[in-house]
């Protein structure tokens, strides 16, 4: 006699030993709604090496009973999803893994770059203080040239370690990066100003042309005041996001 034979997609994987849950999906006629319906089914098999994964597409067959529930045993993987998703999800971790390393470095880049700046700070006005002190010497008739002396080592010192040629300095002597953009592509850029690019688009007078030449494409023979703001606002906002689409005026 024949062995049953099914396919079915592996729901359940890892819970017990050697045994995975497979579901089986066939069509029945019901005589009482007078149609086809889909009917499911669900098989505890037996999986001797526990290769089975959640997504799998396997045939099942039946087999002498293992236990009270088990009759049916693994007999070929014909689609392995679920280890290829197994696979992917693995890699996935990984390259997380590796995005928040480069996080954590630019963090720490960015950590030494601001102490490097405070620093520079403290000794700029130590700079100040230490001008301070000699102007005060200078109108103290007992003030002693050795005193001094000792300030402008220190000043010259702290003017070697930056490389400072003159004090007030009429050149930058600190980079602050104030001017750096806060985006790095096209798509963060759209994305940062999107408010801005839909207010203009939907109420400057002067991108009326634009606006409608991007909405008629999408709504065709519709009338746009029959349309909901809020509606026309999201067509927008995906032709806005599309690198490729070009805008009527510089961000």
């Amino acid at each position: 006699m024949a062995r049953q034979n099914f396919v079915g997609l592996v729901v359940s994987q890892g819970r017990m030993n050697k045994t995975v849950k497979v579901r089986v999906q066939g069509k029945i006629y019901d005589r009482r709604i007078d149609k086809e319906i889909i009917r499911r089914k669900d098989f505890l098999c037996h999986d001797e090496g526990n290769i089975c994964k959640e997504g799998d597409i396997v045939r099942i067959e039946s087999i002498p009973k293992i236990s009270k529930l088990k009759a049916f045993a693994i007999a070929e993987i014909k689609i392995n999803k679920g280890q290829q998703f197994e696979q992917y999800e693995s890699l996935a971790k990984q390259r997380i893994q590796e995005e928040d390393l480069k996080e954590i470095e630019f963090f720490k880049q960015n950590k030494d770059k601001f102490s490097k700046i405070v620093t520079k700070l403290e000794d700029l006005k130590k700079i100040d203080e230490l001008n301070y002190k000699i102007t005060n010497l200078e109108n103290l008739e007992n003030s002693s040239t050795s005193n001094e002396d000792s300030i402008i080592v220190e000043i010259n010192k702290i003017k070697s370690k930056y490389n400072i040629k003159s004090y007030p300095s009429t050149e930058p002597l600190i980079d602050l990066d104030l001017n750096s953009p806060i985006y790095k592509s096209e798509l963060e850029k759209r994305v940062y100003h999107m408010d801005y690019i839909l207010n203009e688009l939907l109420n400057n007078s002067k991108y009326e042309e634009f606006k409608n030449r991007i909405l008629l494409k999408k709504f065709k023979d519709r009338s746009l005041d029959s349309i909901q703001k809020s509606i026309l606002k999201n067509v927008l906002r995906k032709y806005v996001i599309n690198e490729e689409n070009e805008l009527p005026f510089a961000l």
